[in-house]
């Protein structure tokens, strides 16, 4: 699977050191060896990190490896634009052109994964018809499954006693929300708010960490999109909606059923600029 070019080998010991699962060996006084190749997670970091291009693995073809540029990029800048990320909720009607958003999956694909899986994929909406349907049967899903019984006090004791005190607190909002639009027929635009695109993550669901996984993916294309101008908003609505709804929502998009989605955004280009970075609540670091 790995093989070592001892014509080009220095015995650095590079790729034995960030080799996760010691299937590299630098024994002393000999070449690098590959002792336990069943162990391979077929993460190519042997490959990137030696500085004579001495490792050829069989399994991820040397062409597809770039020449990595300088990522030095000063603390403050990096700072500013994490801090500076706000969910995007109002969106221009301009079109997104689809190599940013080939741009957004590239980092997307290149998220960390639960031992290299690498194992989640997207869908990319942009079929205005599509994404009305799949708002409704979002809307019907999340309402009919829970949002509709939070209007009693009796309904909202009931959810506080499996969800919690601040899991009702965050959900009651939203019952008032659909259900006023429903009086008043307005819910177009209430899961997607109009963005032109919706990027969904799905993962196995047989993987325990896909969830997590996505979320990984997701908040890659968040930051890559700030730097080109885009805005995103991640969609929970869909993703709880999904979760509630035993497959419907996978089987409409033609999702396989060993798969589930764990993750949504909407992209588009924001109808408004933010200037000042938003205070958040004091949070609890425990130093041990």
């Amino acid at each position: 699977m790995i093989v070592i070019d001892s014509t080009k080998c220095t015995q650095c010991g590079f790729c034995s050191e960030v080799c996760p699962n010691d299937v590299l060996a630098l024994i002393k006084g000999q070449e690098v060896q590959v002792r336990y190749p069943e162990q391979c997670c077929i993460c190519g970091h042997c490959v990137a990190v030696c500085p004579e291009n001495a490792l050829i693995h069989q399994k991820i073809p040397t062409e597809k490896f770039e020449d990595l540029p300088s990522t030095k990029v000063p603390p403050e800048d990096m700072r500013n634009l994490l801090l500076s990320r706000r969910s995007i909720r109002v969106f221009k009607e301009n079109r997104v052109p689809k190599e940013l958003i080939e741009q957004l999956i590239e980092v997307g694909v290149h998220a960390g994964t639960s031992s290299n899986g690498q194992t989640e994929n997207f869908v990319v909406i942009q079929d205005r018809k599509l994404l009305s349907e799949l708002e409704k049967m979002a809307i019907e899903v999340l309402w009919d499954k829970g949002l509709k019984y939070l209007g009693s006090e009796i309904g909202q004791k009931t959810a506080e006693t499996k969800v919690g005190e601040e899991m009702l607190r965050q959900t009651i909002p939203y019952h008032h929300m659909i259900n006023h639009r429903r009086q008043n027929n307005q819910l177009a635009g209430m899961v997607f708010r109009n963005a032109p695109v919706v990027i969904i993550i799905h993962g196995l669901r047989t993987n325990f960490m896909a969830r997590a996984n996505c979320s990984i993916a997701a908040r890659n294309m968040e930051i890559m999109a700030k730097t080109i101008g885009l805005g995103t908003c991640w969609v929970g609505f869909l993703s709880s909606a999904a979760n509630l709804a035993e497959k419907k929502i996978e089987r409409y998009l033609e999702i396989p059923d060993d798969r589930s989605i764990y993750g949504a955004i909407m992209v588009g280009y924001p109808k408004f600029e933010y200037s000042k970075i938003i205070p958040r609540k004091e949070r609890e670091v425990r130093w041990l």
